[in-house]
């Protein structure tokens, strides 16, 4: 006999007492060295008669410790077979307050920092935690993370949620199996098994929710925050426990209509569902009455400041973004910056955010429509720099990177100016969509600032600096480039050629400076 041939008995479901009995057998040949293994089998297994019986006779708890700095409360938080064996309702409970009797320290920590209490998180085991708590054990214990009792509740309980909804998918396909025959005894050996699995994975799922109750019930503060600065219901929301972050953040039993909704969001403020693009949790706190506009508050947070149409924006989410527009969130709304929405779209997070896929399901020309719909003004000013949303895809078509021929730039610039955007608008500094164009390489630039000038785009204006939007082609950094925008805008209109900037330079002194040969002899043809 063998503590191999004693697991197998456990897993094989063999009655405790013959299990029991087998212990017996194999104690006459154990030695005071291998005493510590038959602990970390009996308690793994939560077996309280042999606990009891090993104690009886004379072996001692108190202090006894593995390899690993594990004592025996460690091995009864550390089921080996968690996955294939259940333990009985109470056994784990009983198991804690015996060993608790006699005097296994509640306080010791492994070679890994963690104390019993701390595994116990990992499979869920409130029992463990209510022992503790009615023998006035500590139970605040926090792990060398700042992690407390319920951050860990909240990281593990993502593992038994997908567990019991996985078990669930598979109970009901194999219910809606219209070829099931409960006669043929594989078919009725499969239900069985299914439905054991759904009920084990329930069970501990619900063990997992009832460890946080009955924790915070004891005084653990879900809005404590890790060294990570996060709070349980931050790492609920983190591993997707939508459950375990209701129960955290507090759910208002007392109406019924409005409880599911909460189960639905969460744990999730508005903030946190536009950035995990969760539109159940978003449709959920819309339907509780969240507020759609306010900026988000909190500090440190990358969001913070901004509202939750501009966090949508910053990720790419239309359907968010529909979703936020067609329940009354403000398509003019600025944020905290002074930054519209639009604005984000320009920035590094945004960048590398895109991807192929965006463009081929054309989000972004989505996103805008979504807000016109909504009432957005396409020549209101989306920062304090008085750029229109025209100006900026102009103005940053050159630095965005292309995905087959297309950027953000690319593909709005056409949009917003058939959606009759002025395309003479100027910024703060007095520049237009067609000067900053004219600075954008080929692939980049060239047929919109074609479409900018059939549309109007007025060659004559000025910025504050008193540049040309002829100036600015003839300083695109690629001379070809530079020479054919400069034919394109002679085909439009006056070029002001002889025109000088503040800095009493001509485009043909630019030109000559760019040591561009053939676009010098092409100015001075014009003149």
């Amino acid at each position: 006999m063998n503590l191999y041939q004693i697991e197998q008995a456990y897993i094989q479901g063999q009655n405790i007492s013959e299990i029991n009995e087998l212990y017996k057998t194999l104690l006459t040949e154990i030695t005071e060295e291998q005493q510590v293994e038959v602990w970390e089998q009996v308690c793994g297994f939560a077996n309280a008669e042999m606990i009891d019986y090993l104690i009886a006779q004379g072996w001692r708890a108190a202090g006894v410790e593995d390899r690993n700095g594990d004592t025996l409360l460690h091995f009864l938080a550390s089921p080996k077979r968690n996955n294939d064996y259940f333990i009985a309702e109470k056994n784990v409970y009983e198991c804690t307050k015996k060993l608790l009797e006699n005097k296994v320290s509640p306080l010791r920590k492994n070679s890994s920092g963690d104390t019993a209490l701390l595994l116990s998180t990992k499979v869920g085991y409130v029992e463990m935690f209510q022992a503790y708590a009615e023998m006035e054990a500590k139970t605040d214990f926090t792990d060398r993370n700042g992690n407390t009792l319920l951050h860990l509740i909240a990281q593990h309980s993502s593992y038994a949620v997908s567990t019991f909804e996985s078990a669930m998918e598979r109970l009901m396909m194999h219910k809606n199996d219209p070829n099931f025959d409960e006669n043929n005894q594989r078919h009725a050996h499969e239900r069985a098994m299914l439905e054991w699995k759904y009920n084990i994975s329930q069970f501990r799922f619900n063990q997992f929710i009832t460890y946080a109750v009955t924790a915070m019930e004891f005084g653990a503060d879900p809005f404590q925050k890790n060294n990570e600065g996060e709070t349980a219901i931050d790492v609920a929301i983190r591993y997707q426990s939508k459950s375990m972050g209701a129960i955290l953040k507090g759910v208002d039993f007392s109406n019924e209509e409005i409880v599911p909704l909460y189960f639905k969001a969460g744990g999730m403020n508005v903030y946190q569902a536009c950035a995990k693009n969760d539109l159940e949790a978003l449709d959920a706190l819309i339907q509780i009455g969240e507020d759609l506009n306010e900026a988000y508050d909190k500090e440190g947070d990358k969001f913070n400041g901004m509202t939750p149409l501009a966090i949508a924006m910053m990720e790419h989410r239309f359907e968010i973004t529909d979703l936020l527009l067609k329940n009354g969130a403000d398509a003019l709304l600025r944020d905290s910056k002074s930054w519209h929405p639009f604005r984000y779209l320009f920035t590094p997070h945004s960048g590398v955010n895109t991807n192929f896929d965006q463009f081929e399901n054309k989000t972004f020309i989505k996103i805008l429509k979504s807000y016109l719909e909504a009432g957005f003004d396409i020549n209101s000013l989306l920062d304090d720099d008085e750029n229109t949303l025209l100006t900026l895809s102009a103005k940053h078509a050159d630095s965005l990177q292309l995905y087959n021929g297309n950027s953000i730039s690319t593909v709005l610039i056409e949009e917003v100016i058939y959606s009759n955007a002025d395309v003479n608008k100027t910024n703060r500094d007095g520049i237009s969509p067609l000067m900053y164009l004219s600075l954008a390489d080929a692939k980049r630039g060239e047929k919109n600032l074609i479409t900018l000038l059939e549309q109007g785009a007025s060659t004559e204006l000025r910025d504050k600096n008193g540049k040309t939007a002829l100036i600015y082609a003839v300083n695109n950094s690629d001379k070809s480039v530079a020479k054919t925008y400069c034919e394109l805008m002679a085909d439009f209109g006056n070029l002001l050629i002889d025109a000088k900037d503040n800095s009493e330079k001509s485009a043909l002194d630019y030109a000559v400076a760019q040591n561009n040969e053939a676009l010098v002899a092409w100015l001075v043809e014009k003149m």
